[in-house]
């Protein structure tokens, strides 16, 4: 089933998406699926559970393909039709369409699983590259939602989206935090 998924992900957001999505695409998908395998794990949550968050993971962006904003919702209900015919149970596509709509900023999570991947889905807040992402994310909405910064500006937008957000797991705020503690800094250091 993942495969499936996989597949149907790929295809629809590399083929499916607006031409300007420099930030959300198949790329940011699999960092994702990524950080749920990661903080699934380390969160010790069982094998049915973990297929549920990557099942998560891989749809959470797909309503992009179809509106820049409030493309959660359409996520959720596009992976709610694409997995009524999977053989999963009603019960699952309904967790997996919480843990996509959990990501809904601002973040808002209420079980484990959701809170994993709204950690996940902010992996890379915590990576050694997270400025490339955010210039991409820049470029994004300059061009989807005509929203233009000054760098100056952009970085500051940065700083205090990085300072007000949290992890919710336990490995988001042991490991993440950290990470992202740097990232701040290195913002910082370029208004000295």
């Amino acid at each position: 089933m993942i495969s499936r998924v996989s597949d149907y992900v790929q295809e629809l957001l590399e083929n499916g998406l607006p031409q300007h999505m420099y930030f959300h695409n198949f790329e940011h998908t699999l960092l994702v699926v990524e950080g749920v395998k990661i903080i699934g794990a380390y969160s010790a949550v069982s094998e049915h559970e973990m297929l549920v968050l990557t099942l998560a993971a891989y749809l959470h962006d797909v309503g992009y393909s179809q509106q820049y904003i409030g493309h959660e919702d359409i996520s959720a209900e596009m992976a709610g039709t694409f997995l009524n015919t999977s053989g999963l149970s009603s019960l699952d596509i309904e967790l997996v369409q919480n843990c996509i709509l959990a990501t809904k900023y601002p973040q808002l999570p209420h079980t484990l699983l959701e809170k994993i991947i709204c950690d996940a889905d902010f992996y890379h807040f915590a990576l050694p590259t997270y400025t490339d992402f955010a210039l991409r994310l820049k470029q994004e909405w300059e061009e989807n939602i005509n929203l233009a910064y000054s760098h100056r500006e952009w970085d500051t937008i940065n700083i205090k989206m990085l300072t007000g957000h949290q992890y919710f797991t336990d490995y988001g705020k042991q490991f993440l935090q950290k990470k992202k503690e740097r990232n701040i800094e290195k913002l910082i250091q370029r208004f000295i």
